[in-house]
């Protein structure tokens, strides 16, 4: 059989373990193997069935549940999956039912450590799932059924694999013997390639032993590379099919940390720095303390990305103010230490080409370097490098950073965004996650929402999708119950996911979501106007009833014209164990 792994676009066919470069076997026993080839375990053996019984006249199946004393016994594909999963310590799957995943669903009947969050749309479940990962650095996982279903979760896991987002897409696939243009249910001339196209990497499972190798290789990403979403496409018939296995033994594996030489070189440098700065990026989030310690140590100044948002709290004295402008202080730094940053478009639109030697610390080999030259390449995890570092630099040093007074901000309606913002930040606890859509005023949110703890502010920047923010806040706070949770949207974003407030509702989950209402799509009119003389095309918006659409929800809702008023039903909102829609008309505003 040839069995494939796809990364990065390549294809690669799997070899024995003793010379694997991938980690997975095709002999009796599979195994995984670290790609330093530092520790290798085998997860279990296999003997496939190829009779079709049905569960009630299946006797190897009774046999096992009743004796505890086997080391291996009969499972379908799908409780093979929910076994796995569990086996990797995840807790929520994001999903909806279909017939080709109901052995799946049918194994998680008996499985109780697995809450399953029933969804309006895949494309909901795929922002949950998204949402989930962000806040916790755990992978999220959407299920979904074969065609249609899992094409509808690739616009969120376009949007995760732009952040960062590690995102397990599981979809039911067609069996090998369903050939392109047969007529089969959900039938795709090719869903595993369509998926793959999106996250870049993936496994179709052709049996139980792939099924528990593909489980294993996603959830390998965390800590090990770049998080990224994963697709494990199943064939129907591999989900119902019965395999022999043991249970999966999942791996720790040590966080990847660079070369002493290069650890040198960056010490070197750092000794003799005067004006040091670190510049830190989302694969900071779980490098707060290391980060911080080393600011003190150091004496630098620490500017973020929009994505870095938190790794430094926004009051620490050393933390640049991004309503001031973060390319001062970098054109007078003399060594830039990055960590976990790419460098994207927008940040190198103001950071311009720096004067100052760049040492560069990110997981990801292949972004150092890319966007701005490094003198220093230190390939590792955030935290583990950072810790390497303070463990060998000098320390007793006097800051040589001049002062300088903060600007005045220049947007034309800054003093009613900024209203807005700083509202909610006064009534939101220093913990509590802010998830922005594209929208107006979430564009202005990085430079006047003041955030002081990883991992709790999250938007759609990059890939830029509208309807992220409600869905991917109901995520979040379904993995973090005891936390705020807040959700900002404008009125066309909300239209495009507003179905999965029932889900919200579902799970009964406190959740305030602010929706700023002024009738079009404001972003594209002003850039009508900006660069098309005003000629205004397909921007107008005739809404529904919001306060209407609310109670037919079964929701609470209030309509604010005031930045008071809003703050005061936020905080109501927060006392709920149901979302309350928060309905600003921004024509009506008043600061």
């Amino acid at each position: 059989m040839n069995d494939s792994m796809i990364f990065g676009g390549c294809s690669v066919n799997t070899i024995p373990m003793a010379s694997s470069a991938t980690g997975f076997s095709t002999s009796g026993t599979a195994g995984f193997r670290s790609t330093t080839d530092e520790c290798a375990v085998v997860l279990f053996r296999v003997r496939t069935h190829y009779s079709d019984r049905s569960r009630a006249e299946d006797p190897i199946r009774r046999r096992a549940r009743q004796s505890s004393k086997r080391l291996t016994v009969y499972r379908s594909g799908g409780q093979i999956l929910i076994e796995a999963l569990d086996a990797h310590g995840v807790d929520t799957l994001f999903g909806i039912p279909g017939i080709h995943t109901l052995p799946i669903y049918d194994a998680l009947y008996e499985h109780h450590r697995i809450h399953h969050v029933m969804t309006r749309h895949e494309q909901g479940a795929g922002y949950m799932a998204d949402g989930y990962a962000r806040v916790t650095g755990r992978v999220g996982v959407v299920l979904t059924t074969t065609g249609p279903a899992a094409i509808n979760a690739l616009t969120p896991v376009g949007e995760a694999n732009a952040e960062s987002s590690p995102v397990l897409l599981i979809a039911s696939g067609p069996d090998d013997d369903m050939t392109p243009d047969s007529g089969y249910l959900h039938e795709m001339r090719d869903q595993f390639n369509t998926l793959v196209s999106v996250t870049g990497q993936g496994k179709r499972a052709r049996t139980g032993q792939e099924i528990v190798a593909g489980v294993a290789e996603a959830m390998s990403f965390v800590g090990r590379r770049r998080p990224r979403p994963y697709v494990l496409e199943v064939p129907i018939g591999v989900l119902k099919q019965e395999y022999e296995v043991e249970p999966p033994t999942p791996q720790m594996y040590p966080p990847i940390v660079p070369s002493e030489a290069d650890i040198q070189k960056a010490v070197e440098l750092l000794n003799v720095a005067e004006r040091p700065l670190l510049f830190v990026g989302g694969g900071a989030q779980d490098a707060s303390r290391e980060v911080a310690r080393l600011a003190e140590l150091l004496q630098a100044k620490v500017g973020v990305s929009a994505n870095g948002l938190g790794v430094l709290s926004a009051d620490d004295p050393r933390f640049v103010d991004t309503n001031d402008t973060p390319g001062w202080w970098i054109s007078r730094a003399d060594v830039i230490v990055a960590i976990g940053t790419r460098f994207d478009a927008r940040t190198r639109s103001w950071i311009g080409s720096p004067e100052a030697e760049l040492i560069h610390i990110d997981l990801d080999p292949e972004v150092i370097g890319r966007s701005l030259p490094a003198e220093v390449a230190l390939v590792g995890d955030a935290a583990a490098t950072v810790e390497i570092l303070l463990s060998q630099l000098n320390g007793d040093r006097t800051s040589s950073w001049p002062e300088r007074e903060q600007r005045a901000p220049e947007q034309e309606d800054d003093e009613r965004t900024a209203a807005i913002l700083t509202t909610l930040r006064q009534v939101m606890a220093r913990d509590a996650i802010l998830f922005n859509d594209m929208t107006l005023v979430c564009y202005r949110a990085r430079r006047f929402f003041d955030v002081y703890t990883p991992r709790s502010f999250h938007s759609p920047l990059t890939y830029g999708s509208l309807g992220f923010s409600v869905p991917a806040a109901i995520g979040a706070k379904i993995a973090e119950r005891q936390r705020q949770v807040v959700a900002l949207c404008g009125d066309g974003g909300f239209m495009f996911t507003a179905q999965e407030v029932l889900t919200a509702k579902q799970e009964r989950l406190g959740l305030p979501i602010v929706l700023f209402n002024d009738n079009c799509y404001s972003a594209i009119r002003r850039a009508q106007d900006r660069e098309y003389e005003g000629r205004h095309v397909a921007v107008a918006l005739d809404n529904p009833d919001f306060q209407l659409l609310a109670k037919s929800f079964g929701i609470p809702s209030v309509r604010v014209v005031s930045a008071k008023e809003l703050g005061s039903e936020v905080q109501r909102a927060f006392a709920r164990d149901l979302p309350t829609l928060i309905e600003v008309e921004l024509e009506r505003f008043e600061i």
